[in-house]
């Protein structure tokens, strides 16, 4: 996995980029990899990998297998993955309830992600008893643009505040040569505006609905999306999309919006 750093990142943070890709090649490999596999996925020299996770595990985030000397996470990853889970308890058993009545309704699967800046993160799901289903997504964290979640959170903030965040996330893949439709995009989320629930066609056979969560203020934090095969959710797809924006507004209701 080779980090393309944006003009401003790499110009203030690259030593701090470059350490955290770094850690995500390790966490990625899972049982273990070397310091050549490493350089390779993150198009370093040896040396410059060597000296980082030198300081990663000096601080406790890889540790070296004695037997092998190859790098797989340490203990400090575990310490922060608990301080972040705690951070996301409270909306995670507030919207529990909600989620599981969702996929009892529908019997389709659910996930719940939060919003973290121009990205969402899959912190829960609810899966079905259905020999076809969802996978699980939960750990996953995407751009908001190519997630019906993330789309479902734009057409839920202020126009003025959409169009910046579009501009931005336009920015953002052009700058990491990703591919970005801002006229589909933008039609997509005014859609989502009018009828309360968003939709992204990722061309695999999955529809995916979503609606926003919002806070006491208002602000989109979250939303909840309902994934099941093209061939279940089609026909019904009005009365999904509704039962949606329903379980989303009771969890926003929860929290005293």
């Amino acid at each position: 996995m080779t980090l393309a750093e944006p003009p401003a990142v790499a110009a203030t943070s690259r030593t701090l980029v470059r350490g955290l890709s770094i850690l995500e090649i390790v966490a990625e490999a899972g049982g273990g990899i070397g310091v050549t596999e490493i350089a390779s996925a993150a198009g370093l020299d040896k040396g410059t990998v060597s000296r980082l996770l030198s300081t990663l595990r000096q601080m406790g985030y890889v540790q070296q297998r004695a037997g092998d000397r190859r790098f797989v996470l340490g203990s400090r990853c575990l310490w922060l993955a608990r301080e972040y889970g705690s951070r996301q308890e409270d909306l995670s058993s507030r919207a529990r309830p909600f989620l599981a009545a969702l996929r009892d309704v529908t019997h389709e699967t659910v996930h719940l992600a939060i919003r973290e800046g121009s990205f969402v993160v899959f912190i829960a799901q609810e899966q079905p008893d259905r020999s076809i289903r969802v996978r699980s997504a939960v750990g996953s964290r995407l751009p908001l643009h190519r997630t019906a979640m993330g789309r479902a959170i734009l057409a839920a903030l202020e126009p003025a505040e959409r169009e910046i965040l579009l501009t931005s996330l336009h920015d953002e893949a052009a700058a990491a040569g990703d591919e970005f439709d801002l006229a589909l995009i933008r039609s997509d989320v005014e859609m989502a505006v009018a009828r309360g629930w968003a939709a992204v066609d990722r061309h695999d056979d999955v529809t995916r609905l979503a609606a926003a969560i919002v806070d006491a203020a208002g602000e989109p934090i979250a939303a909840i999306t309902l994934s099941g095969p093209t061939y279940r959710v089609e026909p019904d797809i009005d009365r999904l999309g509704h039962e949606v924006i329903a379980a989303a507004a009771a969890v926003s209701e929860s929290l005293g919006h």
